[in-house]
């Protein structure tokens, strides 16, 4: 089982890829601040296609390690939480901090740009440079350096 923070959601939803989302992935939960975030907190693209969509499950975290609470925002929190309770076999997850603490409690974590990479691995996609442009223009910020050697990295 895969569960996810925001970002990801919000970056695909962005771009108009939740389609291409829900291939890479199949089937995710959210814990409920996510599920805030992204469905209730203001007018978000994308917003009532992941209200209605099968294969994103809301679910409520039922222990929130208290050391975690100071240090991310809700949606981080309940993200790495639920994905510990559940022994989920990855969290997509973006943000840099919260990933630092997610991998020391041996979370296993991947990106929305690894997730695009495995897009282009599984042949959804041919070249990944089109996406992440997109998410940039839609204010996701990657670093060129980031994005030149990840880009190498995928032969692009």
């Amino acid at each position: 089982m895969i569960v996810s923070n925001t970002t990801p959601l919000i970056a695909f939803a962005r771009i108009g890829e939740l389609d291409l989302l829900q291939k890479i992935i199949g089937y995710i939960l959210i814990p409920d601040a996510v599920w805030r975030e992204v469905t209730q907190a203001g007018n978000r693209l994308g917003a009532e296609e992941i209200r209605n969509a099968p294969w994103v499950e809301s679910r409520r975290v039922r222990t929130i390690p208290p050391e975690l609470i100071p240090l991310l925002d809700p949606g981080e929190t309940e993200a790495i939480a639920l994905a510990e309770e559940i022994t989920a076999s990855e969290l997509l997850l973006d943000e840099r901090a919260a990933r630092a603490i997610a991998t020391a409690r041996g979370v296993n974590i991947i990106g929305t740009a690894g997730l695009l990479a495995r897009a282009k691995q599984r042949g959804f996609v041919t070249a990944v440079r089109p996406f992440l442009e997109h998410m940039q223009v839609e204010g996701f910020r990657y670093s060129r350096r980031f994005v030149e050697g990840f880009l190498k990295e995928l032969g692009e």
